[in-house]
């Protein structure tokens, strides 16, 4: 197997050991199946990447064994472990980054940069050198990020008429939101910190707290999962969006961790 010796300890490794790795409950999950259900169901579980793409999760589902470590040590450690590549526990983060990118390994490089956006949630242009590490490794598919961590869907998110629809569990969820779907009037309900979104599915016409707007594209189900408009749903959720043409990747972030 391949190995790297990355040496280049010029810059100190400076991390906030709580905030290291995202906590070991959101770990090693997927979206589950999520079909159109009757009225009042209420659906829960992780959203986010598990890494099997892209391998941009995969220190992190680590944490259980390497976490009472520094987070250099940890770091080290742990592409020791999944990619037999050494690398001095000094390095910074965004050396590493560059180093591995240099000697062609693109997934432990993806996996060290989403570390970076993880420590730093309100940079964009972090999590577009994360986005572009994933098109080198092939990943073509629309990018959807929450608040630093890259989230993950069975079904992708898809772009029309300029606007990208994601499956709405997905989105809502990784904001901390309740949804529910009736299945009779096929509409599907958003709460958030006392903001009620509801959507019906096939119209344009969405209401905000009762208030009525109107969507530049309607919801749809493509899979037996329900896609929303992105940039409605998580504006109307209180978070900025930013799409990144070049590498087709929404970047959401709430108004709060960008203050």
């Amino acid at each position: 197997m391949k190995k790297s010796v990355i040496l280049a300890g010029v810059i100190s490794l400076s991390l906030m050991a709580s905030t290291a790795f995202a906590a070991p409950g959101n770990q090693g999950k997927n979206e589950a199946t999520i079909k159109v259900e009757a009225e009042g169901t209420t659906v829960s579980g992780s959203v986010y990447d598990d890494g099997k793409n892209d391998g941009s999760k995969g220190l992190q589902n680590a944490y259980e064994n390497v976490k009472d470590k520094p987070a250099g040590v940890r770091i080290a450690e742990l592409l020791k472990t999944k990619y037999n590549i050494d690398v001095n526990a000094d390095t910074s983060l965004a050396t590493l980054v560059t180093t591995l990118e240099k000697d062609g390994e693109l997934k432990a490089a993806a996996e060290v940069q989403a570390e970076v956006v993880s420590q730093d949630p309100a940079n964009i242009e972090e999590y577009k050198k994360l986005s572009k590490i994933k098109v080198k490794l092939g990943d073509k598919k629309v990018k959807v990020y929450v608040n630093g961590k890259t989230l993950g869907t069975e079904v992708s998110p898809v772009v029309e008429s300029g606007r990208t629809l994601v499956p709405f569990r997905a989105i809502s969820e990784s904001l901390n939101a309740v949804v529910t779907y009736d299945n009779v009037s096929k509409t599907v309900t958003v709460t958030r910190d006392g903001v009620v979104v509801k959507l019906t599915l096939g119209s344009k016409i969405a209401k905000i707290n009762g208030k009525t707007v109107t969507l530049d594209v309607a919801g749809k189900v493509k899979s037996n999962r329900i896609l929303v408009p992105l940039r409605f749903l998580s504006e109307a959720l209180n978070t900025n969006v930013t799409w990144d043409t070049e590498t087709s990747s929404a970047i959401i972030i709430d108004k709060n961790t960008e203050a």
